[in-house]
Formats: C-alpha cells, structure tokens, sequence
C-alpha cells in the first residue's frame, strides 16, 4: 500500500513511514478541489482508531480528535489528520494520490472486507504495531 501525510512531526521513532517534513509540503494556496479532497480523506475505511487528541504539529494549540487513526480507500493509507493540515495549512498530498481520488470522483471505493482485513494487516505492518518480540534478557 502507498502511504500519504505520514509526516515525521507526526510520528514515533523509528517508524520509517514517517519520514517526510511536513514543513516540506505546505503549499501558499488550497488545492482547487480542497474541499472534496478533504472529504475523501474524511470518508476513508478505518483501519486503525486511536483514542486521544494529536496536538497540530504546527503549534496552533489546536487538538485533532483520533487524529493518528488510519484510513484507507483500499490503495493508500493516511492519517485521519491529514484532512486537518490540508483544509487549515494546504499541505500538498502526493500527485499521484491526488490522481487517484480524482479518478474515484472524490468517492470511496467499497471495499471487501477481506480487503479491509488485508489492509489493516498491512498498516499495522508498515507503522511496526505487530513487530516480533525482542528476545528476553537472561
């Protein structure tokens, strides 16, 4: 799966999905199509919840409700804030992602759900949650 707004500001080390600067990837201007691309990435499957507020990496004090909660349309996985940073900040997605929601016309595939289960386990692979145990210490 492809991975999108992952920024390193976001994430825990040493996930190496969380690799990019946000700060790399604020544009001046929204995207013409801003607000049905923030829907898109509103109505995302949920692959993985996460209880709690994110504070905005880019220090305005506000909190994004499940913000680190991944989404998926079944080819790219996301955040859920990353709707946040591109509606308040512009942060640009990928070309390619954004040519895939324009090709969907700005609507979520359905998926299977054992589609959505070869999903999750495939994010929870790419964010390190299922990594083999270190062995114990003797």
């Amino acid at each position: 799966m492809k991975t999108a707004g992952f920024f390193r500001e976001l994430g825990p080390d040493p996930v190496e999905v969380y690799t990019e600067s946000i700060h790399a990837q604020l544009a001046p201007r929204p995207l013409p199509d801003a607000d049905r691309v923030v829907r898109y990435l509103r109505d995302g499957h949920g692959l993985i919840d996460v209880m709690g507020a994110e504070s905005d990496a880019l220090g305005s004090g506000r909190h994004i409700v499940g913000g680190a909660s991944v989404l998926t349309d079944g080819e790219w996985l996301w955040r859920d804030d990353l709707r946040f940073y591109v509606e308040t900040y512009h942060a640009r997605l990928p070309e390619d992602f954004l040519a895939a929601i324009r090709a969907n016309n700005y609507e979520i595939p359905e998926l299977r759900v054992e589609d959505l289960r070869a999903a999750g386990k495939e994010a929870m692979r790419l964010l390190g949650y299922h990594r083999p145990p270190s062995p114990a210490l003797h």
